[in-house]
């Protein structure tokens, strides 16, 4: 960014920027900073409701058993409905609060919540909050997990958290790697504390091929691309642009990072 002479603001191509921009850098070097965090929304809360169904159905198993003309196999695995069963969500921010949205209006499933920035009386009278995240590993049939990556939210999920939740219950990861303890959920779902997980992304990326996460049959995978649809990257394209297009026209930026900051900066010169 140094080498940027007449470089102004950066543009993040995506939502979360802990894994390409360093803002604090940024703001000292006086760049605006702006990203697109309703482009991709949709197509996370969709992937993860995919997952759900994926699980609750066992779609993976039961898909390999057609190829081969195993016709018994449904017998060999119990599928379940998801209505009415209990989806736990940690993060309220626009992905969390669209898969609540979808869950429960789509799937008529109860909703529990969790994010200590968010306040009650903002949300939709369908989320139940919970003062204590430990409650919804305890209550929900399906736990997701929606937050960034920071110091406090590394090893969210722990060997503790895991064995809290029920036995047919599922973990679903679809934030930031480093929020789950790989090596807790693996002995987790290997010893079956928990029925499985699934996870698009990981704490080392890509994926190493000796992850022992990947011998497993109960955990459904996906290569870190909940957010890559062609409408999320439609939307982020645009979005990223009108977030340049304003700064070059000398306005406040709609999704701005740093901008309080880096204009106080240019105003003392």
């Amino acid at each position: 960014m140094k080498e940027g002479k007449k470089l102004q603001v950066v543009s993040k191509h995506g939502v979360g920027v802990d894994n390409v921009v360093d803002v604090a850098t940024a703001t000292r070097l006086g760049l605006y900073v702006v990203r697109t965090p309703l482009a991709n929304m949709d197509s996370v809360a969709e992937h993860t409701l995919g997952a759900i169904l994926a699980m609750a159905k066992n779609m993976l198993p039961l898909e390999k058993a057609a190829r081969k003309a195993d016709f018994d196999a449904p017998l060999s695995f119990e599928s379940h409905d998801i209505g009415g069963k209990t989806l736990g969500i940690i993060g309220l921010g626009n992905i969390g609060r669209t898969l609540a949205k979808k869950a429960h209006g789509g799937f008529d499933m109860e909703i529990l919540g969790y994010d200590p920035f968010v306040k009650k009386e903002d949300l939709p009278d369908y989320i139940t909050c919970v003062e204590d995240v430990d409650d919804i590993f305890r209550r929900a049939d399906y736990v997701s997990l929606h937050l960034n990556a920071s110091p406090e939210n590394d090893n969210f999920v722990d060997k503790r958290r895991l064995e809290l939740m029920k036995p047919g219950a599922c973990l679903l990861n679809f934030s930031r790697g480093s929020n789950v303890n790989e090596a807790d959920l693996y002995e987790a779902l290997k010893n079956r504390v928990i029925a499985g997980a699934a996870l698009d992304v990981f704490a080392q990326e890509p994926v190493r091929a000796d992850n022992p996460l990947l011998s497993l049959d109960n955990v459904v995978l996906s290569p870190h691309c909940a957010a890559l649809t062609v409408e999320a990257m439609d939307r982020m394209s645009y979005q990223g642009c009108q977030g340049i297009v304003e700064i070059l026209k000398g306005e406040k930026p709609t999704w701005c990072m740093n901008y309080e900051e880096v204009r106080a900066m240019r105003e003392k010169g």
